[in-house]
């Protein structure tokens, strides 16, 4: 008898173990199956939720007349969604400084809005590939004889955002930073409220060609000592790392079939398409 109590003891043993065991594997396989669900979440929406900083010719603005957002990020933007079988939907911020926060409030999926990929980012964020590089100028007021170059902004007064790479790059140099936009910038240059400023070069020309009798000059060219200070990417929540590795898989597709440098070329220009690093 006390054999036969021993045998079935075991038996109960062996069948819990196996149970557990199977349970386990189960589990596993779901987790793999579904992963964090963020790309699940846009898929059931049926739309991909994008936050950006307006009226930044020609990467995001309104087409005179008709209200309709257009623009480099934009198109890269619909791309992006297409392509993930959904649609894009902005929310539109007229300030940078609070397009990262909107992310952090989870209003919407990405930020994808000419977004530097540095180090500080990728600790925090799901940064994607780089889809775009952006050459980086210093303006000064017409009249300015004394900031020539980057090396001339310690304790000079930048107007840019606080939040944005191109301030990061004034504030490496030593310069102080007022917070504005790149039409409230101009204006501060030319009234002397400010020293100098520092944005993507494209947005400068566009805004030159718009108000060419603004009285500002280009005083240098930035030179990056590292490539992702020009470069482009999409930020993600780190929580939300299978959407963005799936995006990551879509720029790629992009860059090798020629969709990101044609659309360098058609708001850019040859010259900027052409000597685009990423698309070589």
């Amino acid at each position: 008898m006390r054999k036969l109590k021993k045998i079935l003891m075991v038996i109960l043993i062996l069948t819990l173990t196996f149970a557990m065991a199977a349970c386990k594997e189960n589990v596993e396989n779901e987790e793999t199956n579904t992963g964090d669900g963020s790309l699940q979440r846009v898929l059931d929406a049926g739309k991909l939720s994008v936050g950006c900083e307006g009226n930044w010719v020609p990467y995001i603005f309104n087409e005179d007349g008709t209200g309709e957002l257009v623009g480099f990020e934009v198109e890269i933007a619909k791309e992006i969604a297409s392509r993930l079988g959904v649609e894009a939907d902005f929310n539109v911020a007229s300030q940078w400084d609070g397009v990262i926060a909107g992310l952090d409030a989870k209003r919407y999926d990405t930020v994808i809005c000419g977004t530097n990929p540095n180090p500080e980012r990728k600790e925090k964020y799901y940064m994607t590939l780089s889809y775009a590089e952006s050459p980086i100028a210093l303006v000064v007021a017409k009249d300015n004889t004394e900031i020539t170059g980057f090396d001339k902004l310690e304790g000079k007064l930048c107007a840019n955002s606080l939040t944005s790479s191109s301030g990061q790059i004034a504030r490496n140099y030593g310069a102080e930073l007022s917070d504005c936009n790149l039409t409230q910038a101009m204006d501060l240059l030319v009234t002397g409220r400010a020293d100098a400023h520092v944005n993507n070069l494209t947005s400068i020309v566009e805004f030159l060609k718009e108000k060419p009798d603004t009285k500002v000059k280009v005083a240098a060219i930035y030179e990056p000592e590292n490539s992702y200070e020009i470069e482009s990417a999409a930020m993600f929540r780190k929580e939300d790392e299978e959407l963005g590795k799936e995006v990551d898989k879509i720029i790629q597709e992009m860059i090798d079939g020629g969709t990101c440098y044609n659309l360098a070329e058609k708001y850019f220009g040859k010259e900027v398409a052409d000597n685009t690093q990423i698309y070589q």
